[in-house]
């Protein structure tokens, strides 16, 4: 590992990122409601873009179009746990995306669990797909989703097969460590036993996830919660990426399960010795690595 990435995750640690995931549930969605507000959404300015706003159920999403048309584009989920909306870095790092790859992005502030359950993203989410349809063919259409935006990118798929099984499938999905609860004691032991190693995501978080997610919805769908059991027939080709030293690569396995059941075409990436969503913090070698690794599997699949 090289010495900038070993001092990252040392500030990691030292921050207490971990700790701010763990406490009371009210306490901590208090605290994200108080930091939600205050997170503002940026202004982008591009001389080769034309970047606004739609409104989609009533939420925002931004959109950054080529001046050039692309004729292709990319839902790009960012993540927070379900409780924190995108901060202006992470939609930054969206615009870079758009300009490497050269798609069309669309990002949306889907929903939280600091007010709804879980069903609601998954909705707005999927209009927002809905809303692509109207100008990119599906086989056009790419989704990339970070963490808890991982689960929505994936979750995509059992969502359409269970509620609009006439909506076709987007062309490819990358789902970098994908946020998901247990759904078993083998998982949960895997989950305990990189909870050593992980600095910034506590496997006891997935346990109170399950309780956020639902947010008093015992209707909530068990996909939503725990994907791995989700339907995955129909599925477009999978890039899943985690970091072997996060918690959340506890669910690796099922996944894999998952897809192999569904006939499903993945890969599966893993940085060895890692953290959480490492390619979307290109900010030493590791992560530098990642993201050029992100931008080229994204080119790739989405191809003319």
């Amino acid at each position: 590992m090289s010495v900038k990435y070993e001092v990252l995750k040392a500030l990691v640690k030292a921050i207490g990122i971990k700790k701010r995931w763990n406490g009371n549930v009210d306490e901590l969605l208090n605290n994200r409601r108080k930091a939600n507000a205050k997170n503002k959404i940026p202004e982008l300015h591009d001389p080769d873009f034309n970047i606004g706003r739609i409104s989609v159920c009533g939420c925002p999403v931004v959109t950054m179009k080529h001046k050039k048309p692309a004729g292709k584009a990319n839902l790009f989920i960012i993540g927070g746990g379900m409780i924190s909306a995108p901060r202006p870095g992470s939609v930054k790092k969206a615009l870079r995306f758009a300009k490497e790859t050269g798609l069309d992005v669309y990002v949306p502030y889907y929903p939280l669990c600091t007010d709804h359950p879980l069903t609601r993203a998954y909705e707005m989410i999927h209009t927002t797909y809905e809303e692509m349809l109207r100008q990119y063919a599906p086989e056009d259409i790419s989704v990339l989703g970070t963490s808890s935006g991982g689960n929505l990118a994936l979750g995509m798929v059992p969502f359409i097969n269970e509620n609009a099984p006439d909506t076709p499938m987007p062309g490819y999905i990358m789902t970098i460590s994908p946020g998901t609860c247990v759904a078993s004691e083998e998982e949960w032991q895997r989950m305990l036993e990189l909870d050593k190693k992980d600095v910034a995501i506590p496997a006891e978080y997935m346990r109170t996830a399950e309780i956020i997610m639902k947010h008093g919805d015992d209707s909530v769908p068990d996909y939503m919660i725990r994907l791995q059991n989700g339907n995955f027939a129909n599925c477009p080709f999978v890039t899943f990426i985690y970091g072997s030293d996060e918690t959340l690569y506890a669910c690796a396995p099922s996944f894999e399960a998952a897809m192999r059941k569904a006939g499903a075409n993945y890969e599966m990436i893993v940085g060895e010795g890692l953290f959480h969503c490492y390619p979307v913090f290109p900010i030493c070698r590791e992560g530098r690595d990642g993201w050029d690794m992100m931008i080229r599997k994204v080119k790739e699949h989405t191809a003319s």
